[in-house]
């Protein structure tokens, strides 16, 4: 029982270094605000499943559902930041978006399939 507390809390930490420093990526430190926006986005894309691991290693007993909603807020801003490259979105951040979004539909569609 000790050792199932201790591995959860270095899963834990893990966890939150590792969406630490993808958010770290995610908002940048340059200056120039169009410098690697494909890279910012597929680190958000990245952070989406350790902060949904994050809260199924908080919260085990919680429903399926809480996982999914949880990075919402970093999915919507990955989004938002994907639209903001000049000329319009690439045809990269598009198809990664919507390969993203499929993976995505497919685990909420098994998760659900689960209960």
């Amino acid at each position: 029982m000790t050792e199932d507390k201790v591995l959860t809390g270095l899963a834990s930490l893990t966890v939150i270094l590792l969406v630490g420093a993808v958010f770290g990526r995610l908002h940048g430190a340059s200056g120039d605000k169009n410098a690697a926006i494909g890279d910012r986005v597929m680190c958000g894309l990245l952070a989406l499943p350790l902060i949904a691991l994050a809260i199924r290693v908080a919260f085990p007993a919680s429903p399926f559902f809480w996982a999914l909603l949880g990075p919402a807020p970093v999915l919507i801003y990955t989004v938002l930041l994907a639209t903001t490259e000049q000329g319009g979105m690439s045809r990269f951040t598009r198809t990664l978006l919507i390969a993203v979004g499929a993976i995505y539909v497919v685990m909420a569609t098994l998760g659900l399939m689960q209960k």
